[in-house]
């Protein structure tokens, strides 16, 4: 690796990122697997080939265009704070690889990584019995012949397997938890990774990419951002088996709404508290048309063409339909902290404005957050980072109907060490705002700003013009 790159991953250098343990390995073989390290400065070409490319800041569309036309096609791209929306258009440029979750204080950041071209399987020996293909149908007349046609493809390429049949009819609300209780039994009785496919599904070849990639969770994601759990890859890790475990309690809890809206809810809550490596399968891992035909590079092929719907009495909770490019959006957390007391309720620190700055800019201030809540929560039970591009994911925050605190800042500001316990005082209880931007900046008590060029510039608004703000009650039917 180049001196560069070595200096953003040593610990305690000026500069250097802050990555957990699984983050700094992951870019290390990453960087290992290709030629060359550059970091890209917002500017100019890198037309070496086979290249590892960090992007630490965002750029304009034309300099981004600039770029992604310079790139070799075996060259990645590797953006350490995945979670921010500035790099929402060089993503959109890019076929995601994968993304690895934030966890706490020591790794309060998403990477993701992609490239020009679709992911492919890097180069290696790779055993077939390493990985459990399984799946599950319900048994009904008349007879459905697809998982018979499924069985005999994965024999065909000589693939170990397990497909079962419900003992009794699955009713359209139990078929859910009934399909994720079918994989954890698998996954604990495999002790090794496992592939569930569809039953009305058909394997053209061996899908060996998660395996040989070694991520923790594997599955395609549409255009629209939307995952389809036809084609879904868990490994024998902690993190997989949380987010089976999510997965499952969600669908037990709401049996109205389709497994992958809730598979993606249940993945937004695990890679805020865990570095789980996600692996974003190529489309050819999911093909919709006639199972007769395909293109010759298709994996997996399906001939569904109706997607499900979410009822409408869903859609007034403000739910996402699809993720974008591999992040979170808002009114979702990026990370969530736990505390260790929980005298109080919840907080959310709402970063807002995190277009006006610099990708640094808005590090610093979710580092600031997560190294304030990790030295003194202040009795609070647990701190959620959301980052809000637009006045309205500001709106979608603040409407959530829940005993939670929002404490409003951005991304000129760094909550100080011990900002929690200072705003954990006898006032607490109050339903009207504690601290304005001005008492809390001037007292430094809660704030220091940063960038004061960029506090200057960025005006709160009317309707948010406080730092410290306790959710609205939401009316009763009564009223």
């Amino acid at each position: 690796m180049s001196d560069a790159i070595d200096k953003l991953l040593k610990q305690g250098e000026p500069g250097a990122l802050r990555l957990g343990d699984v983050q700094r390995h992951r870019l290390q073989q990453l960087a290992r697997r290709h030629c060359g390290t550059a970091v890209w400065d917002g500017s100019g070409l890198v037309e070496a080939p086979d290249m590892t490319v960090i992007v630490l800041n965002s750029a304009t569309a034309p300099r981004v265009e600039t770029l992604i036309r310079s790139l070799h096609e075996n060259s990645i791209v590797i953006v350490p704070f995945g979670e921010n929306p500035a790099f929402d258009f060089l993503k959109s440029k890019l076929h995601g690889y994968g993304s690895i979750g934030s966890q706490g204080t020591m790794a309060p950041h998403h990477i993701w990584w992609g490239g020009v071209k679709p992911l492919s399987v890097p180069t290696g020996l790779y055993r077939r019995e390493d990985t459990l293909f399984v799946s599950s149908f319900e048994r009904r007349f008349p007879i459905d012949e697809r998982a018979a046609q499924l069985a005999t493809a994965l024999e065909r390429l000589g693939l170990n397997r397990v497909i079962e049949g419900a003992t009794t009819d699955i009713t359209a609300t139990a078929s859910g938890v009934s399909k994720i209780g079918f994989i954890i039994r698998q996954w604990e009785r495999a002790n090794r990774p496992i592939f569930w496919i569809a039953p009305d599904a058909n394997v053209c070849q061996h899908p060996l990419l998660p395996q040989s990639l070694g991520c923790d969770f594997a599955i395609h994601k549409k255009r629209s951002g939307a995952i389809d759990a036809g084609a879904v890859f868990f490994h024998q890790t902690e993190p997989a088996r949380a987010l089976l475990d999510i997965w499952y309690r969600l669908s037990r809890d709401y049996p109205d709404l389709p497994e992958a809206f809730l598979l993606d809810q249940a993945w937004t809550l695990v890679s805020s508290q865990r570095q789980i490596e996600t692996a974003w399968l190529p489309d050819s891992y999911w093909q919709s048309g006639d199972l007769q035909t395909g293109d010759r590079a298709t994996v997996i092929q399906c001939d569904r063409h109706t997607e499900p719907q979410i009822p409408d009495e869903y859609l007034a909770l403000r739910i996402q339909h699809a993720r974008r490019f591999g992040r979170h959006q808002a009114p979702e957390a990026h990370l969530i902290m736990q505390g260790p007391v929980q005298t109080r309720g919840p907080i959310t620190v709402l970063i807002r404005d995190v277009l006006a700055g610099n990708a640094r800019s808005v590090s610093g201030a979710i580092e600031a957050a997560a190294q304030a809540f990790a030295t003194d929560p202040g009795g609070f039970s647990q701190m959620e980072v959301v980052l809000c591009a637009w006045d309205n994911d500001v709106d979608s925050v603040m409407q959530i109907e829940d005993d939670s605190w929002v404490l409003v800042t951005d991304p000129s500001e760094r909550l100080q060490p011990h900002a929690f316990s200072k705003l954990g005082d006898s006032k607490l209880g109050s339903a009207r705002p504690i601290y304005s931007a001005a008492t809390a900046q001037n007292s430094a008590s809660i704030f220091r700003l940063a960038d004061p060029s960029l506090g200057v510039r960025l005006k709160r608004s009317g309707k948010y013009h406080e730092s410290f703000l306790k959710r609205p009650p939401w009316p009763t039917h009564s009223e």
